[in-house]
């Protein structure tokens, strides 16, 4: 079992939550999809750093990277579970996606969020733990990483 992080728009492949991961699970896999703005060729990207990969996956998506797990999770079995770090579903690109057919998912969203209104994740309809944090999600690290380690608990994957 392998975790995936997927990072959003205005963020790198190794940012700090990337890191968080990192020192919490070991290796992280986490495509570079910087400058990508259309979700087709982050999607190709994200498939092709992942091709060789064994899953199965949780994948962590942060913003447009948690609108890329959905979209990813929608053609690839490997996809196990989601952690979803305020993910964009208030985009054209989300407008199809519903949790028909969804793996264990979870998504973490913060109350005081001005980049993606916490309205979308609220409608959904997948477990959503609202925090009071904004967009980053910097003061709820903790919280990404236990549930994390819970999907890997429920998935029954070593942690």
């Amino acid at each position: 079992m392998q975790i995936v992080f997927l990072h959003g728009l205005e963020t790198g492949p190794h940012g700090t939550k990337y890191q968080a991961l990192k020192e919490m699970f070991g290796v992280v896999l986490s495509p570079d999809c910087e400058g990508i703005k259309d979700s087709q060729q982050r999607l190709q990207v994200i498939q092709h750093t992942l091709k060789d990969e064994t899953g199965p996956f949780v994948v962590v998506g942060s913003s447009a990277g948690g609108l890329m797990a959905l979209l990813l999770q929608r053609e690839d079995p490997r996809v196990a579970g989601l952690v979803l770090c305020a993910p964009a579903l208030h985009t054209e690109a989300a407008q199809d996606l519903t949790t028909d057919g969804l793996p264990p998912t979870v998504v973490i969203h913060g109350r005081q969020d001005d980049v993606v209104p916490i309205e979308a994740s609220r409608r959904f309809g997948a477990p959503l733990i609202e925090v009071d944090d904004d967009h980053r999600l910097n003061g709820s690290f903790p919280l990404m990483l236990r549930e994390v380690f819970e999907m890997k608990l429920r998935l029954q994957f070593p942690v």
